[in-house]
């Protein structure tokens, strides 16, 4: 059964170094980078724990993502109000084990289900971005915040009113295979799963791949039927000498 991401809720966020114009998992227009992105978690994305390629049930959809907190820092960060929100379109999926790899029962190692990859940088997204206080902290990034996420219309997603970032890149030779619905319901699976690698452990090979072929009675017969031959055209010049002897 396919799990789907709840409409809301929290997760966590990092963000990753995605180049403009380059072809991501779903396969989106190369316009789609040009605007805010993001690669979605392992679970969220596909629709199942089993590893996949490909596109999933999670590409082209559109979240507002908020920042509501700087994760494991000391003394604690929250942004000031309004807090810093951004809607993104999903164009790839997060491969990292460490945040993206949470299943239906176990979340992620800070204990969310869901997480977003934000792509950086862009023309429409850099790291000014994420707030920060240098003087306290030291350094300008914390990488990992909790936020807050909603389901919205792609309508709302910077790109809408872009043509060229909207939908697959049909440049691509295999765009057949791509997936990047312009405005996705929540409600359907317009991506279906992409399910193309199964986990070791359930890997099955066939018996008939490590077991020898049955013999081929058409090639014993021509087999048997040349060395016949052979032994004839040998034996023939000594069978003469001896029926000579006997003359």
């Amino acid at each position: 059964m396919t799990w789907m991401i709840p409409a809301a809720g929290t997760a966590s966020l990092t963000h990753y170094d995605l180049p403009l114009n380059y072809l991501a998992s779903c396969g989106c227009a190369y316009g789609a980078s040009y605007h805010a992105t993001a690669a979605l978690s392992s679970l969220a994305y596909s629709g199942d724990e089993r590893q996949s390629i490909g596109p999933g049930p999670g590409c082209g959809r559109c979240f507002r993502l908020t920042l509501r907190s700087a994760h494991g820092v000391d003394p604690p960060f929250v942004p000031a109000d309004p807090k810093p929100s951004v809607v993104v379109k999903i164009v790839d999926k997060c491969p990292s084990p460490e945040f993206c790899a949470a299943t239906r029962t176990h979340p992620n190692k800070i204990g969310q289900q869901i997480h977003f990859d934000l792509a950086l940088p862009s023309p429409a997204l850099n790291l000014s971005f994420f707030p920060s206080n240098v003087e306290l902290y030291g350094y300008s990034d914390f990488g990992i915040w909790n936020i807050d996420y909603e389901t919205v219309s792609c309508e709302e997603w910077a790109g809408w009113t872009n043509a060229s970032s909207l939908g697959v890149e049909r440049s691509y030779p295999g765009y057949e295979e791509s997936c990047c619905p312009t405005n996705p319901p929540y409600t359907n699976e317009v991506c279906a799963k992409s399910i193309k690698a199964p986990p070791p452990a359930t890997t099955y090979k066939s018996p008939a791949a490590s077991s020898p072929p049955p013999p081929n009675p058409r090639l014993i017969f021509l087999c048997a039927s040349a060395w016949l031959s052979l032994s004839l055209t040998d034996s023939f010049p000594l069978f003469l000498r001896l029926l000579d002897t006997h003359h």
